[in-house]
């Protein structure tokens, strides 16, 4: 069963992301909104992840596609990813990414990261288009595309959690070198010599998320504190845009086990498809109640925010 959410009877994207939030976004390329998830689902939110860490035992430090469930003909996702799927879908996910990056949008991919205390691996300085599977649409310089990254447990400098450089994304991609022997959690790293002094801490407390786009740079320090920092991240891009296919995998995400991007299902979530190479077909098999689910919620949305 999905897990359920408070069913929003109004919600207006203005109190989820601000203007001025709005602004800040567009110059720095992230955001710590002051607005987070409704208590009561925050809360169901904390369970249900637990309840994924007990049932999803052999993974470790980051899980790929998380609102995925484990069927048939599916090489990514969780036991229990029916329920996550309901919060990539979440009214306030849904209306800060449209505050963002546009009024149509695409559900293009997901993570959990979670360091354990005290041995939490560092994440390197990183842009997210490092694989570029979402490409820019016709006419279009750049792509549109948002992680909403929510703190699953209090998030601080002390276990690590994100930082950001302001402003380090505005030209594109910056090239990335690869790191061999690492111990890292990813096995490559931009350069930010000059930059890392500049860099802002994502502090977020559990239920309340960061947003960024592709092209910031980010990281992370190792967790050495006593407490755990898990994350639930979801990634959605402007549905002017297009989600490549013919890229097919990831070499360098993940570190042992390429990322399937040709293969992912990927969800129209918010208004109208504005691309005919976006494919909501591929990568669907046995997932028609979500595929149900996202269109009622898709349309019922729309809707609200018109």
């Amino acid at each position: 069963m999905l897990m359920e959410m408070a069913k929003p009877v109004e919600i207006d994207p203005r109190e989820v992301i601000s203007d001025s939030e709005v602004s800040y976004f567009n110059e720095n390329g992230f955001v710590l909104p002051k607005v987070g998830l409704p208590e009561a689902d925050a809360a169901a939110l904390r369970e249900k992840i637990e309840q994924v860490f007990r049932d999803n035992p052999d993974w470790a430090g980051i899980v790929r596609m998380p609102h995925i469930p484990t069927r048939p003909g599916q090489s990514e996702g969780v036991i229990g990813g029916e329920a996550l799927f309901k919060i990539a879908i979440h009214p306030t996910v849904i209306a800060a990414a449209r505050r963002l990056i546009g009024n149509n949008l695409i559900l293009w991919g997901g993570e959990i990261f979670a360091k354990p205390a005290g041995t939490g691996k560092r994440t390197p300085w990183h842009q997210d288009c490092y694989n570029p599977a979402v490409k820019a649409g016709a006419g279009r310089k750049l792509p549109r595309s948002v992680m909403i990254w929510i703190a699953v447990d209090d998030v601080d400098a002390d276990n690590g959690c994100l930082r950001f450089i302001p402003g380090s994304g505005r030209d594109g991609r910056i090239d990335h070198a690869q790191v061999q022997h690492t111990r890292d959690l990813l096995n490559f790293e931009a350069d930010t010599e000059g930059l890392a002094d500049k860099a802002v801490d994502g502090v977020r407390p559990s239920g309340f998320y960061s947003c960024h786009d592709l092209f910031v740079l980010h990281g992370a320090n190792a967790n050495v504190s006593g407490r755990r920092r898990a994350g639930l991240t979801f990634h959605y891009m402007a549905a002017e845009d297009v989600y490549d296919r013919s890229f097919g995998s990831a070499s360098g995400s993940g570190r042992d086990k390429p990322a399937p991007l040709a293969d992912r299902p990927i969800w129209l979530v918010l208004g109208e498809n504005k691309d005919p190479l976006n494919d909501f077909i591929r990568g669907h098999q046995n997932l028609e109640d979500l595929d149900q689910l996202a269109e009622a919620n898709r349309e019922r949305l729309t809707a609200l925010f018109n």
